[in-house]
């Protein structure tokens, strides 16, 4: 409480400051003068009171009731975003793939040595998965160095380690030896040679496949692909250890063979389900790979041609 000296009377008001709990009026002697002692007692918790009822609770519970519908919002946003986004990319020429982690998923690619025609389809195969498949590709073509540091066998055996998939590519028609192995030659888009490991990696790889023959689980990482459409309705010319393996025909099973590739790397937690980022690709990005392939077709086409009447000389003879 603060104390004043005022030599004038008090301001005068008609509200008291605080309300008078007791006033005491007692005669008192001191120095043979006669005075007044004079006390009282204020409640001094009503000198500040704070007026509860001039608090507007409605505006609060608006404010807090709209910033929670605002956040409920822009989650559904953001859901409805992550679930048809893809399906707007589609839209616009995009191809949905599956989703996938943040990390590459490991792929080996090992093929038989044929001609430049299927050579080109392989090197466009493996860059479309390694540009556009969210795939981390090795392929002796671009490890040629590393395979002459350890040789053929001991870099596949670590490759195939390393990868979550092992690729093996082959051509729908089977090369017969006698056959010529070249295609007609582009001299605007030189083709890639065929490296010498190629002939020692294939026949390694299907050695390494018929060690796994007995065990399902080792098996299924290794899957067979196929260039072109096949040319009737009989078996494909399949080597016998492969035949037990999953196969994907392109360009029919190109989106099915690159959900694969990513779908045992999904797991089944909501969040992830939720936010994971999806994949996509625009049909310009294979149309190398389809021209590749549709090459590989007219290619394989003409040797069909020319291999069934001599199977059927043989089949007279």
């Amino acid at each position: 409480m603060e104390c004043r000296e005022n030599h004038d009377f008090p301001p005068i008001s008609s509200h008291p400051p605080s309300a008078l709990a007791d006033l005491k009026v007692m005669l008192v002697t001191v120095g043979g003068t006669d005075m007044l002692n004079i006390s009282w007692a204020v409640n001094i918790d009503d000198l500040r009171k704070d007026d509860y009822d001039n608090i507007n609770f409605t505006s609060i519970a608006v404010a807090i009731f709209g910033g929670l519908a605002g956040l409920m919002i822009l989650t559904s946003c953001y859901i409805i975003y992550k679930s048809c986004g893809a399906n707007f990319a589609t839209s616009l020429g995009f191809q949905k793939l599956p989703t996938s982690s943040m990390v590459p998923i490991p792929v080996l690619v090992v093929y038989p040595a044929e001609n430049l025609a299927f050579q080109r389809a392989v090197v466009a195969l493996a860059e479309f998965l390694q540009c556009h498949g969210s795939c981390t590709v090795a392929i002796d073509m671009w490890q040629q160095g590393k395979i002459a540091e350890l040789g053929p066998m001991r870099w596949l055996s670590e490759q195939t380690k390393a990868a979550n998939r092992v690729l093996i590519v082959c051509p729908q028609i089977e090369i017969p030896s006698s056959q010529p192995s070249h295609s007609p030659p582009n001299h605007s888009f030189p083709g890639p040679s065929i490296p010498a490991a190629a002939h020692d990696l294939y026949p390694l790889i299907l050695n390494m496949v018929a060690g796994h023959a007995k065990s399902p689980s080792d098996l299924a990482k290794f899957w067979v692909v196929q260039l072109g459409e096949p040319q009737d309705k009989r078996p494909h010319d399949l080597a016998l250890e492969l035949r037990a393996c999953q196969s994907f025909c392109l360009m029919k099973d190109l989106n099915k063979l690159c959900r694969s590739l990513h779908a045992h790397r999904q797991d089944n937690k909501m969040s992830n389900l939720i936010f994971r980022p999806g994949i996509a690709y625009n049909e310009k990005s294979a149309a190398q790979l389809r021209e590749a392939v549709k090459k590989l077709e007219g290619h394989q086409q003409s040797i069909f041609r020319e291999v069934e009447p001599l199977k059927s000389v043989v089949t007279t003879i």
